[in-house]
């Protein structure tokens, strides 16, 4: 693959990660804080980013192969062609592992971000890349053990028809709206956008599902991202024989709700304390959230030390 932009020498605005760690970009292995795509790009011009996220359990990439499909999916929804298959991807993620395993060793897990975008036009080829991210592990574990608040916001969620929710974009500036308007009231709050009924969707981090009378319901797989975390969460209900369905969500139904789960890429599995400022559980995990994570916990510790 040859690379689609000149050789970079800007520094990414914006990102803590250290120095050191690699990336990959146009073709080549190079400083994170290096990577830059041209001004010309469709994804800077325009905001034509594929993104997918990732993370590592133990030093392996959790849910890898959800993930590649889910890649595969949304570049073939924004038609950016061009792009290594999945199998040359596994073994660039692969690679990119190995040439950061001091950053993996010393900050114990790392994110991971794929992006694709329609690149520059004269040059008719699409530009890929890969980077590693810190994750904040004590912020993620604080969210587990005590919660985490949210506010529904006046923010709607892009129709499906500008481009379906089932894919994973850059183009997030109603989730920083939303967070904007949520940390106004408190600061470590999420945003919760609402679809064009006033349901609610989802947040800029997070999948949602809420708990009544022990059963789990979260809104239409359609109306929000293709949550592989939650996907997991799913299967984890369903072999402890928690009933799951979906169906359209309330502001009501949250706060009428005793237990709200959160899922996403990062943090994994953590719960809502709070909606609008409205105690949640008594603002303390509840057992069906308790149940599953122990349940999560117990499958990364058997996959990683077996």
């Amino acid at each position: 693959m040859t690379p689609t932009t000149p050789k970079p020498t800007a520094t990414k605005a914006g990102e803590s990660t250290d120095s050191t760690t690699i990336g990959f970009l146009g073709g080549e292995w190079m400083p994170r804080n290096q990577m830059a795509i041209s001004v010309d790009d469709g994804g800077f011009r325009q905001g034509v980013t594929a993104v997918e996220r990732l993370r590592t359990y133990g030093h392996v990439i959790f849910q890898l192969k959800a993930h590649l499909n889910r890649w595969q999916h949304s570049t073939s929804q924004m038609g950016i062609g061009g792009l290594p298959d999945l199998a040359d991807i596994d073994t660039l993620l692969q690679e990119l592992l190995s040439r950061n395993q001091k950053s993996l060793d010393s900050q114990g897990e790392l994110g991971i971000t794929l992006f694709a975008t329609p690149g520059v036009a004269q040059s008719k080829s699409a530009t890929f890349g890969m980077h590693v991210n810190g994750l904040d592990l004590k912020n993620i574990h604080q969210k587990q053990e005590s919660g985490q608040p949210l506010v529904v916001t006046d923010v709607q969620q892009p129709s499906p028809n500008c481009w379906p929710r089932t894919i994973k974009v850059r183009s997030r500036l109603h989730y920083h709206l939303a967070d904007q308007l949520a940390q106004q009231q408190d600061p470590t709050a999420s945003g919760v956008l609402i679809d064009e009924d006033g349901t609610i969707t989802e947040t800029s981090i997070s999948n949602i599902a809420i708990v009544k009378s022990a059963k789990i319901l979260s809104p239409p797989r359609d109306r929000v991202l293709r949550g592989i975390t939650q996907t997991y969460v799913e299967q984890l209900a369903q072999e402890i024989q928690i009933s799951w369905g979906t169906s359209r969500i309330t502001l009501a139904d949250l706060l009428d709700a005793d237990e709200i789960l959160l899922m996403g890429t990062d943090g994994g599995l953590w719960f809502a304390n709070e909606v609008n400022e409205n105690a949640i559980g008594k603002r303390v995990a509840g057992p069906i959230y308790q149940a599953l994570q122990q349940l999560f916990q117990k499958k990364l510790d058997t996959v990683h030390h077996s």
